[in-house]
């Protein structure tokens, strides 16, 4: 904490050079313009209050579900051709879930360099697979945060410690990553309940063995009317299940993570006015799924999506499915250590969307420019004819300035009580509000 405070009173006292770059950026002369890309480090970030409002579980009362004052600093250095270095700090104080939050988040922090036509990036980073909008069950390599609080869906997106490399050889390229210690998506497991007698406990990690790491393979091609990918990956899943083990006279649950191998497949076209995006997905979990309840089955996933475009107004439509192999329906608890098991087992169903053996979706994503490109509204809507489960996220935001910007939007859930979205509804749905200034 000392050492990463010690680099925020660094990074903000930089030479008067650095303030003269920075200046002189905003006035965008072209003698500058030139100046800028011949200097060896950026420096940018943003400052920002975000305010979350909803409604307290099982009332008619209106609560803050989360308030926060944040400040980002990313800092890029260069060196030549020879290669790059890349971190991004967040310092953040406020409230959420009714606590105290002071933290400081060092988002990411790596360094490539680069030799001909082999890349290499080792660091803290945030890997992102897939081409579908929001949904892309070829994305297995680092974690995700499902209980952030922010305007910004990419803020789910968590970094892990991994080694990158490509080998470029236009239009293909070789990705190749390694990640030798497993972290974990956050789940929004403490707020599923849980019956009488069963508790919560701490995750089960995997060991810091080598050979608890995880491996990726990505085959990427990109022409002036194709992009595509063939991926492969093996490991540790950054989503867990959660097991249960006898203690004393209660259940205790943990979360915990399996193995997985994951064949994977997504592509974008234009084809005449429309652009055309699929992923595809087959997961097979490594262990004995029938009988370990954290272990999900084998599955396919499968996205196709269409894209348009009216002047300022843009749509994105997909369609996702997604079908369980080997599904066998829970058979009714006969006893109390059945009843038990069934309810571990049915909630594992329910956070790893395995619930029914074919599942058929919707999401839509429709946005709308105005005012000059200062007014941005967007909607996004999600739909599960098989869970009925649905998610809303519509969002209004406008430009101030060109560095301030003002955000209203919001987050709803929805679903029947055994689903997830049905679980966490009024636990997670809210409506926010965010001013944000950037330099």
């Amino acid at each position: 904490m000392k050492n990463l405070f010690f680099l925020f009173l660094i990074l903000i006292n930089l030479p008067l050079s650095a303030q003269s770059l920075f200046e002189n950026a905003v006035k965008g002369t072209a003698k500058q313009s030139q100046f800028m890309e011949d200097k060896t480090y950026e420096l940018n970030g943003f400052m920002r209050g975000v305010f979350f409002g909803g409604k307290i579980p099982e009332t008619e009362k209106a609560e803050m579900k989360s308030g926060y004052g944040e400040a980002a600093l990313k800092f890029r250095v260069r060196k030549q051709s020879f290669g790059d270095g890349f971190a991004e700090i967040r310092f953040r104080r406020g409230t959420e879930f009714g606590e105290s939050v002071s933290e400081v988040n060092l988002r990411e922090a790596y360094v490539n360099t680069y030799a001909g036509r082999f890349d290499l990036r080792i660091g803290h980073q945030i890997v992102v697979w897939g081409r579908a909008d929001g949904f892309n069950p070829t994305n297995n390599i680092t974690p995700q945060n499902m209980l952030v609080r922010s305007p910004d869906e990419d803020d789910r997106r968590e970094g892990n410690f991994l080694i990158r490399s490509f080998y470029n050889l236009h239009p293909i390229r070789l990705e190749l990553l390694w990640v030798p210690v497993y972290t974990a998506s956050v789940l929004p497991t403490q707020l599923i309940p849980l019956p009488q007698g069963i508790t919560l406990g701490p995750m089960i990690m995997p060991t810091s063995d080598l050979e608890n790491g995880s491996l990726a393979l990505k085959l990427e091609l990109a022409l002036a009317s194709l992009d595509g990918s063939v991926s492969y990956f093996r490991g540790f899943n950054p989503m867990p299940g959660i097991t249960a083990s006898i203690q004393g006279q209660d259940l205790l649950v943990n979360p915990r993570p399996y193995r997985v191998q994951v064949i994977g497949a997504d592509a974008s076209t234009v084809l005449g006015p429309l652009g055309v995006r699929g992923e595809f997905a087959y997961r097979r979990p490594e262990g004995k799924f029938e009988t370990e309840f954290h272990i999900p089955n084998p599955d396919l996933q499968y996205i196709l999506g269409l894209e348009k475009s009216w002047g300022e107004i843009s749509l994105i439509a997909q369609y996702i499915g997604r079908k369980v192999l080997e599904f066998t329906e829970l058979e009714p608890p006969q006893s109390v250590m059945e009843l038990m098991n069934h309810e571990i087992a049915s909630k594992n169903r329910m956070i790893a969307s395995q619930q029914h053996e074919i599942s058929h979706a919707i999401s839509v994503r429709p946005a709308w420019t105005l005012l000059h490109e200062t007014l941005h509204i967007e909607f996004m809507g999600f739909y599960n004819f098989t869970t009925e489960e649905t998610l809303f996220r519509p969002k209004l935001s406008y430009d101030i300035t060109d560095a301030l910007k003002g955000t209203l939007g919001g987050e709803i859930y929805a679903g029947p009580n055994e689903t997830l979205f049905g679980t966490i509804d009024e636990a997670l749905s809210s409506l926010f509000i965010e001013l944000k200034v950037s330099f």
